[in-house]
């Protein structure tokens, strides 16, 4: 899963780039999606490879790139930083919930990691997103001896819930997809009117220097 602090340069290049600001070629996106992947860093470089293919389905080379991702965040290649690496040796005996909101989920989750670490390994986990959701997003789940992480990541399947693993939290973030997806679709839609685009408008330097 993404650093937080390689997703917020991203989150800006995706949401908050003006129709009047000098225009970015795909093409530089691209790039800097290359460079991410050559430095192993794969779930960042996907993020930028899919709003390419969103915006320019014919670009094969980042649809090829977004596919070695793929391949390699299956296969757990690239580094992991050091809290997710903690999480990943946090070995739970038993994990049983039922329809138990998600805000409950997480306080449970930590309190084990420490319990079990004995407080060598004591998670923070921020959730992004409402009140509501925090409330009212369910989780049913029934696993025995499973690291921490892979619970994280069944929880997010379950709940459509990105989990991203930061310097020293863990973000929660329900809305994740959907933000991407929405920028995607007015790049797309920018692309095919000739308009200026909303998303690839600003000059890589000013967003990731």
């Amino acid at each position: 899963m993404p650093s937080l602090r390689i997703l917020l340069p991203v989150f800006a290049f995706l949401f908050f780039l003006t129709p009047a600001a000098e225009a970015q070629s795909v093409q530089e996106v691209y790039n800097k999606g290359v460079a991410l992947f050559n430095q192993q860093q794969y779930a960042e470089a996907l993020v930028l490879f899919d709003a390419v293919v969103k915006a320019k389905p014919g670009f094969v080379y980042a649809r090829s790139y977004a596919a070695k991702c793929r391949t390699a965040l299956a296969s757990n290649q690239g580094p992991k930083n050091d809290l997710e690496g903690q999480l990943s040796k946090v070995m739970l005996p038993n994990v049983e919930f039922n329809a138990a909101p998600i805000g409950d989920v997480l306080q449970f989750l930590s309190t084990r990691a420490r319990e079990i670490s004995n407080n060598t390994v004591a998670p923070n986990f921020i959730y992004k997103g409402t009140a509501e959701q925090r409330d009212n997003t369910l989780v049913s789940l029934n696993l025995r001896n499973v690291p921490l992480t892979e619970v994280l990541r069944y929880i997010g399947q379950l709940t459509r819930t990105t989990f991203i693993y930061e310097e020293h939290a863990v973000v929660a973030d329900p809305n994740y997809q959907d933000r991407i997806t929405e920028a995607a679709k007015k790049a797309a839609e920018a692309e095919a009117a000739n308009q200026p685009d909303p998303v690839f408008g600003t000059p890589a330097k000013k967003i990731f220097e």
